[in-house]
């Protein structure tokens, strides 16, 4: 018996679909991603929180929402903190192991969330036909939100260093996985997935596709965005500006995408 799981991560890191594969590969019952957002399933849990701030009646919700131990991914930067730090809490008390998605290329992630709001493009799904347009000129782009995009990069900041200290209060069940040690490198990504799914409990070698499964997640995953990034007209000033705050909240991380 493997355990469950939430997968938590941030827009734009791949997770939906690692998600999506690992989920495959588990005998626990499957929820919409992102449930929490107030337009989902749960998304009353946080509309209520919203509205009432009630600390009782959240807990009580979220105890209900994970009964039957669906399994979740989900972008924390979307909810208010207190959700995320109650969902935590019931989640480690229910047996869940917490699963830490993240990207390294901090700037590269919201070049390509903020290309995402620009072009509707959010899945690999009509990628092609859109950005084949874009390059032909038949698409012309308007340029990013400097700003609002410094200002979510900022924000994300908080959000990350938040639930990253209290997961990592769960120790044994706290678990690291980044994007890059997943899609760079076919090995790598193999290798990374294989202790992700050791650390869950799921045994995969009754699985006769799992090879073929991986090969399919990690060699054909997303829409390559980076190929029409350059036609967004202010991408310098934009990346330069989000650098320089990167550089500012966390110099270690700093890096040039």
């Amino acid at each position: 018996m493997s355990f469950p799981y939430i997968i938590w991560t941030l827009r734009r890191t791949g997770g939906t679909t690692l998600t999506a594969l690992v989920n495959g590969l588990s005998e626990h019952p499957t929820v919409q991603h992102e449930p929490l957002n107030e337009e989902r399933v749960f998304g009353h849990i946080s509309q209520s929180w919203r509205l009432d701030q009630d600390q009782n009646q959240l807990t009580q919700q979220l105890q209900e929402a994970l009964a039957k131990r669906p399994l979740i991914k989900h972008c924390f930067e979307l909810v208010a903190p207190e959700v995320n730090q109650t969902l935590a809490d019931v989640a480690t008390e229910f047996g869940y192991r917490h699963v830490y998605l993240d990207r390294r290329d901090e700037v590269g992630r919201i070049l390509s969330l903020e290309l995402a709001k620009l072009t509707g493009v959010w899945g690999k799904e009509g990628s092609f036909k859109i950005y084949n347009e874009m390059e032909a000129g038949k698409r012309t782009l308007d340029p990013f939100d400097t700003a609002s995009a410094v200002v979510h990069l900022r924000y994300c900041h908080q959000r990350r260093a938040e639930v990253q200290a209290r997961l990592q209060e769960t120790a044994d069940t706290y678990h690291e996985v980044y994007f890059e040690d997943v899609y760079t490198d076919f090995d790598q990504g193999r290798e990374t997935v294989g202790r992700l799914l050791d650390f869950l409990g799921i045994d995969v070698s009754t699985v006769p596709d799992y090879t073929a499964q991986l090969t399919n997640a990690l060699k054909r995953r997303g829409q390559n965005s980076a190929r029409v990034m350059d036609l967004v007209p202010n991408i310098d000033e934009t990346r330069a500006a989000l650098q320089s705050n990167l550089s500012a909240l966390q110099p270690d991380a700093a890096q040039t995408s």
